[in-house]
């Protein structure tokens, strides 16, 4: 990698940097944030295809800004997390992450939203944001995403933001159930081009 790529990422593994889109502003999560969560973070719609069911902090979202062991001293996060907030309520409706980075060159996006706004661009509008902000503001050289192939609509955010299927995985493990996914890429010389 080089100097000024290493150098880009690094400045960003302390905070994830506010973005913001013609409908949504992406940023980091506080307390502040735990009653727009709890209208829609635990509701089971919104882990039909998340491989997983919502965990005990979902469904009590107060309890994700706790830290369990304030006595461990962590490492910062190489990783990005924004709440999605609409700016015409000041709502926070979802959220959506780059995860998983391996040696800062590669990370798994992922996002979720109150299922009452589902539907209207919103996870496509927030990708395309993450997207620029990653390919142009850090050095990570590839982001994968993931879908289950029941999962109609998560396929057309990525495809819509130029994630390319690169393959099904039949009854494969996602998360912790087995279900067929389709497995998504995009390469920073896809976005350049």
């Amino acid at each position: 990698m080089r100097e000024k790529e290493k150098n880009m990422l690094t400045d960003y593994e302390k905070n994830t940097p506010p973005l913001e889109t013609q409908r949504l502003i992406l940023r980091p999560m506080t307390e502040k944030d735990v009653p727009d969560l709890e209208k829609w973070l635990g509701l089971d719609e919104v882990y039909t295809y998340w491989g997983r069911k919502a965990t005990r902090g979902e469904k009590n979202p107060g309890e994700l800004f706790v830290d369990p062991r304030p006595w461990v001293k962590r490492k910062p996060s190489p990783d990005f997390k924004w709440g999605m907030v609409l700016k015409e309520k000041n709502e926070v409706m979802g959220e959506i992450a780059v995860f998983d980075i391996q040696n800062g060159r590669m990370g798994d996006v992922g996002y979720r939203l109150n299922p009452a706004y589902w539907g209207r661009g919103y996870a496509t509008e927030a990708l395309q944001e993450v997207v620029r902000f990653i390919f142009t503001q850090t050095a990570i050289q590839r982001l994968n995403g993931g879908a289950d192939v029941r999962n109609v609509a998560s396929c057309r955010v990525m495809e819509k933001c130029g994630f390319v299927r690169e393959g099904t995985v039949r009854q494969g493990k996602m998360v912790s159930v087995y279900c067929d996914y389709h497995i998504y890429g995009l390469l920073r010389e896809d976005y350049e081009k």
